[in-house]
Order: C-alpha cells, then structure tokens, then sequence
C-alpha cells in the first residue's frame, strides 16, 4: 500500500532517478537499457498491462517514457488510466512516438502528458528532459509533503485524506465500484497520555501507526491519520465482506502478543474499535455520507462497548431505504 508521500528527507537523498519505459518493441527496449541504465533505474514493461502491473508494485517510479502505439491498449489509453489513479496521477509521462502529427501530440498533452518525443530519440536530449521533468516531480512531493504529511505519524494527514476520499468517490462513482472506509479509534489513549505523559503519548501514537501502516496491502488503499488517536482505511474497489475481513485483520494484529501496546505493559488496556461503512457511489449521494456513517458509529460505539468492530447493514446508494436499525457489534467475525 502506498502511504502517499514518503518523508521531507526521503527525497533528499542522492539516489538515481527510477524510470520505467513501456514499449513492445525488444529491440527499442534494448536501445533505452543501453542509453539510459548509466543514468537511471530502469524498469521496463512490454505491454500496457505490465505497466500497469508495475505500477501497482511499490516502489513507483519517477518517471514513464510511454510509446503510443502498442496492442490491445495504447499508450494515450494507459496515460488515462494512470492518470485517475490518486498514487500515480503526477508521475510525468514523457510520451515517446513515430506518429508526429499535430492531433496525436495534442491528444498526448490533453490526457497530461508531459514532454513527447518522436523516434529515434536522441539519449542526450531525452536524459536531458527527463531529468527536467523528475526535478520539478519530486519539488512538487517536497512541498506536498509539508501541507498533508502528519509529521508525528508520517502519514497522510486528515485534509489529504478527505482529498482524497472525494477524488475516490467519484471514481468509484465512474467504475461502479464499491467504496470502503474504515474508521480505527485507539481507545484509552487519553488515560495513557495523563498517566505516562506527552512524551509517551506521542511515541505510542506513533508506534502504532508504524504497526499498522501496511495493512491496506494495495497500493491503492489509503491509510491516513486523522487526529484524535483516529485513523482512517480507505479501500477502493472494496465490497462490505473485503472490508470486513480488513476490519478482522487489523484487531488480529492489535491483539497478537508482538504488537506495540502488548508489548508495553502500561499500554496493554489500549484497545482498538473499528467502525466499517460501505458505499457504491454510483447509486447517488456523496463522500461525506460515507464519513458521517462510519463517525457515527464510533461515537454510538461509546454506550455500546470499544474494542469491537460495528458496521451498518446497509451499503450507500443501494440499500439505504431498505436499511436496518440494527447496529449491534459484529463480534461472531472479529
């Protein structure tokens, strides 16, 4: 899982640029591993499915040189797709084609494209511009990462989160996906703070926001902090059992004897309550709807018992007239 943005001084290391290039031609690709390897981290894939495939294996790269023409789906095609995706959206693509027309170069920019490239290309140049291109990608992370990087917990903070949940609804809107979130409250945590102080306080939280901050397992899921000793999963193209079974996952991992609140002693009375709501964007309605549900919950978690995992039967633009009252905690699952 991709936790948006790696720290400030991640990018300040001096470590070669990662560059994929997607062509089906070998002998192309032979010619771009013998110019460029010298200069950077080279990825490559032959298809627009291997691309893809890559893509949604960390780590990304800084940049993809994409041919246009390829079979089953093209280049412009996979720009598209690229593009819709929050993890890889401002990753530069520098579009690399025989075709020089004036329809195809605008189609390449129009899609967000950043640089095109006719064949054969000239390596100097072409090192030349994707350097160009990397600098100002990883200036633009730089500053990204001061506004919506929690310093604390080094994940994406609560404005980058609610950013990103109204972007992934109206995808899941387009795709008619399902839409899942999971709310995560550490209970007790205010009692730790009081008794054992900020300092604690602090390296608790982040502690266990290390324990947990891979267990979106794709790329695409989004694990966020959200202030208030509150985390936030964000799992697209999820239905109501996926997110159930992550639910399921995650207090497995709270509970197991190797995890950080079981492991300090004067932390082992912090629990976790989780608190699931499920939508299908396309049936109508909009992203706060499916915050509101999983909020409520967690407060109604209050009189009902924290440490348990509570959903509501309905799912978001499908069922909602047909909902249940029932909210009792799911614990025959947990």
């Amino acid at each position: 899982m991709q936790t948006l943005d790696a720290p400030v001084e991640d990018y300040n290391k001096q470590v070669p640029y990662r560059v994929m290039v997607v062509d089906d031609n070998d002998i192309e690709l032979k010619l771009y591993a013998n110019g460029l390897a010298q200069h950077f981290t080279m990825v490559f894939a032959k298809s627009s499915k291997q691309a893809w495939d890559l893509l949604n294996c960390a780590p990304l790269p800084d940049a993809i040189i994409l041919d246009i023409m390829m079979p089953n789906e093209d280049g412009l095609a996979l720009c598209d797709r690229i593009k819709e995706n929050q993890f890889t959206k401002d990753i530069p693509i520098i579009f690399i084609s025989a075709l020089t027309g004036p329809t195809i170069k605008s189609q390449a920019f129009e899609i967000g494209g950043a640089d095109f490239v006719t064949k054969p290309p000239m390596v100097a140049e072409l090192v030349a511009r994707i350097n160009r291109h990397v600098k100002v990608y990883r200036k633009t992370k730089r500053l990204e990462s001061l506004i919506f990087i929690d310093p604390l917990t080094h994940l994406p903070n609560a404005s980058k989160f609610r950013e990103v949940l109204k972007q992934e609804w109206s995808r899941c809107a387009r795709y008619w996906h399902h839409l899942s979130l999971l709310l995560l409250r550490m209970d007790n945590m205010g009692q730790y703070k009081i008794d054992h102080g900020k300092e604690k306080y602090y390296n608790l939280t982040a502690s266990i926001a290390n324990g947990l901050s891979d267990i979106g397992g794709r790329p695409g899921d989004m694990f966020a902090s959200l202030g208030n000793d509150t985390f936030a999963l964000l799992l697209s193209d999820c239905s109501s059992d996926g997110a159930l079974l992550k639910a399921d996952e995650i207090m497995k991992r709270f509970k197991s004897p190797n995890f950080v609140v079981k492991e300090h002693l004067n932390a082992r009375h912090v629990t976790c309550t989780i608190a699931i709501s499920v939508a299908a964007p396309a049936g109508g309605g909009d992203s706060s709807q499916l915050f509101e549900q999983a909020d409520d919950l967690l407060f109604e978690a209050n009189q009902l018992g924290n440490g348990k995992i509570y959903r509501k039967d309905e799912i978001l633009g499908v069922d909602e007239l047909n909902a249940k009252d029932s909210q009792a905690p799911d614990d025959r699952r947990m």
